[in-house]
């Protein structure tokens, strides 16, 4: 058995000096209590703890970090070759190696952001093949693309402003170059990447026609804007003042310009994202290398070690197990109560985040805000923040602790604008734990915000009314909530992105996983919803439809009902018209029938009348005989 990494076997040393610093330790505890004691009533009074209660747990510790430190050597029993074919993808970075690059709006600089995220591609993507090109106003092939990722490493440490000659920023020649690149080694006709990590003040502009020609060639391109849109000034050694001055003797502030990187990301289907706010850089690159061609290399015969650390890792385990166990007091344990762990455990992590920085503050100033949040005065204890920061030679690292520490404090108050603004300063800092809880809080205000969208709430009188709505006030109200789902979405996925970079800082950040999860789930139940509420809306529109077709049934059988109705009433005021005039009519000539009868009659009984007493006269003149005189009485007769 021989071990991969011996020079670690020289830590065994460790154990043996805690073992004998345990032991002086214990051979010098003081015993000054036994004048107080009387020897008589020693053994009654004082209860001493077991000799093996206080040796067991110094064996148990020793064994455990000999048992750890034979671990991390790495003991192997041989090797076993394994022959492979390698299939890697070719992507090229660019780096920008301008002035503007020395700026210090992101940390250290911008160069040296810029070679943190380079080495971040590499450890992301340790299969694939890499080549750097460095630009300003020129762009020259530093390394061409090669599997040796220690080479590559070695090669972007050393790379400082100055390597190339020519100044200013040209995106052009760099796009030109990586065409050139991969033409030459044959690569031209598959998929590759270009990564330029840059502050995009490009002097010379990108023209569409070598846009153009980098996709049709299927090179996609990723873009990393490196700084900030409020920019700052760029420093200079050689200038009195330490900054750099223009031709006129100004001050020159360099900003952030993404209009050119992002034109190129958009024109080959590739991503353009900003360093500046503490984005990971390895994620969206991963996402683009599963896009690329993969080449087939030469075959290769690799020894892997055969691994035996686990033969002293699980001693180690046990032995720390024993050691917390022999080294409890069990009793005292118990009596301890729950509250006083918990704010034993927040003023630890307080204290390390906020005061265990190398601060050059204010040591009073720092116990007053300590006071202040202790206290409940929020809004006290930012305004206290906020003064401190405004000190200008106060340590970058102190005053990225006190923007996480107000980034909380705003967080409780309810004022998330604020706190995602102060967590994003703090996501400067070098520290990866508190760059992972930075992110894990932005992923936390995120998450906040998606919920708070998706909430919808009315006041209790209009509760009724609700139910009472018409169909197209129910349909009004689910395209509301179906246009409030995408922006809930949209939040979801910033806070998992989020919760992705706080473990990619820091591995084992419980909360960011847990969160991640939760808000996975969260995601899905969103999908649920929008399901169900377009199920509803579509029997909402299917039910109108149909009240709309029996609303014009029943006013066709309205209609035909009215129709009837009319043509009742006209039939029956013409059948009364008819009648009327007919029996007027019928009158009419039974009148004038009656009165020819009456006159005919008449006439006939008037001339059979005249006849009667003409035939009367007539005989009666015939018959008559013409009488004698007759004397007057008391007359005589001559």
């Amino acid at each position: 058995m021989t071990f991969l990494y011996p020079n670690v076997l020289y830590a065994l040393i460790l154990p043996v000096l805690l073992a004998a610093a345990a032991w002086w330790l214990w051979r010098r505890r003081s015993r000054k209590w036994e004048v107080l004691v009387s020897p008589e009533y020693r053994r009654e009074l004082v209860h001493a703890p077991a000799t093996w209660h206080r040796v067991l747990p110094v064996i148990f510790a020793v064994l455990a970090s000999i048992f750890a430190i034979l671990s991390i050597a790495r003991p192997v029993d041989g090797y076993t070759e394994v022959k492979e074919i390698p299939k890697s993808r070719n992507i090229l970075i660019a780096i920008d190696c301008s002035r503007s690059m020395l700026s210090k709006d992101a940390s250290p600089t911008r160069l040296g952001r810029a070679k943190t995220a380079a080495y971040d591609l590499l450890d992301a993507l340790p299969g694939d093949n890499f080549g750097i090109i460095i630009f300003s106003g020129d762009a020259v092939l530093l390394m061409p693309l090669t599997h040796d990722h220690n080479a590559l490493k070695e090669t972007i440490e050393q790379l400082q402003f100055g390597w190339v000659s020519q100044g200013g920023t040209n995106l052009e020649n760099v796009v030109r170059l990586a065409l050139q690149t991969f033409k030459r080694d044959k690569e031209a006709d598959a998929k590759n990447a270009l990564v330029i990590l840059s502050d995009g003040e490009d002097t010379v502009n990108i023209t569409y026609k070598t846009a153009e020609a980098a996709r049709q060639h299927q090179l996609i391109i990723v873009t990393a804007g490196i700084g900030t849109t409020i920019g700052t000034t760029i420093p200079d050694e050689q200038s009195p003042s330490g900054l750099y001055r223009d031709r006129r003797g100004q001050h020159v502030v360099s900003k952030l310009n993404p209009e050119s990187l992002q034109y190129l990301a958009r024109q080959t289907e590739g991503q353009y994202v900003q360093l500046s706010d503490g984005a990971a850089l390895n994620r969206f690159v991963k996402d683009i290398a599963d896009r690329l061609d993969t080449t087939e290399g030469k075959e290769e015969v690799r020894r892997v070690p055969n691994d035996r650390y686990i033969i002293f890792a699980v001693p180690a385990l046990i032995c720390l197990l024993l050691t917390l166990l022999a080294g409890t007091r069990w009793r005292s344990f118990r009596r301890s109560g729950r509250r006083g762990m918990t704010s034993l455990t927040a003023a630890a992590l307080f204290c390390a985040g906020l005061l265990g920085q190398e601060a050059q503050a204010d040591t009073h100033a720092l116990d007053n805000v300590t006071d202040l949040i202790r206290t409940g005065k929020t809004e006290e204890a930012v305004k206290s923040i906020d003064e401190m920061l405004a000190v200008p030679d106060l340590a970058e690292e102190t005053r990225q602790a006190l923007e996480f520490a107000k980034g909380c404090l705003e967080q409780k108050a309810d004022n998330p604008k604020e706190a995602a603004e102060a967590f994003s300063q703090a996501l400067l800092s070098p520290k990866p734990a508190l760059q992972a809880d930075s992110h894990f809080n932005l992923g936390n205000l995120e998450a906040a915000q998606a919920r708070k969208t998706m909430t919808f709430s009315r006041p209790e009188g209009e509760q009724q009314q609700a139910r009472l709505s018409s169909i197209d006030d129910q349909i009004k109200e689910i395209d509301v909530r179906l246009a409030k789902i995408p922006v809930a979405k949209k939040h979801v996925k910033e806070a998992v992105k989020r919760f992705d970079d706080a473990l990619s800082a820091y591995g084992s950040h419980e909360g960011a996983a847990s969160n991640k999860e939760e808000m996975l789930r969260y995601d899905k139940s969103l999908d649920e919803y929008r399901r169900q509420l377009e199920e509803l809306k579509k029997k909402l529109e299917e039910e109108k439809k149909k009240q709309q077709d029996q609303n014009k049934d029943q006013n066709k059988d309205q209609n035909k009902d009215q129709n009837k109705d009319q043509n009742k009433d006209q039939n029956k005021d013409q059948n009364k018209d008819q009648n009327k005039d007919q029996n007027k009519d019928q009158n009419k000539d039974q009148n004038k029938d009656q009165n020819k009868d009456q006159n005919k009659d008449q006439n006939k009984d008037q001339t059979r009348t005249k006849t009667r007493t003409k035939t009367r006269t007539k005989t009666r003149t015939k018959t008559r005989i013409t009488p004698k005189p007759r004397k007057a009485r008391g007359t005589k007769m001559k």
